[in-house]
């Protein structure tokens, strides 16, 4: 069985070019969802209900968190 960080970066790396296709979508990492919670979370500058239909709350078991942020810009 794979550990639960192991699999939340298959699950990233299978489906982040599908998310990045997403003009709001401006950053896609690991990391905890909750406390304790090992999951995938995605940085959108839009609206988050704009992406229920898109992106789901879970897959192969890793939980999926979508959360606004600002626009990012080099400096």
């Amino acid at each position: 069985m794979e550990k639960p960080i192991e699999n939340a970066k298959k699950v990233k790396s299978e489906h982040q070019d599908e998310w990045l296709s997403y003009t709001a979508v401006v950053s896609i990492g690991v990391g905890f969802v909750e406390e304790d919670v090992i999951g995938i979370i995605i940085g959108v500058t839009g609206k988050i209900s704009a992406f229920k239909d898109k992106i789901p709350d879970k897959i192969d078991g890793v939980p999926i968190s979508v959360k606004r942020v600002n626009q990012i810009r080099a400096l």
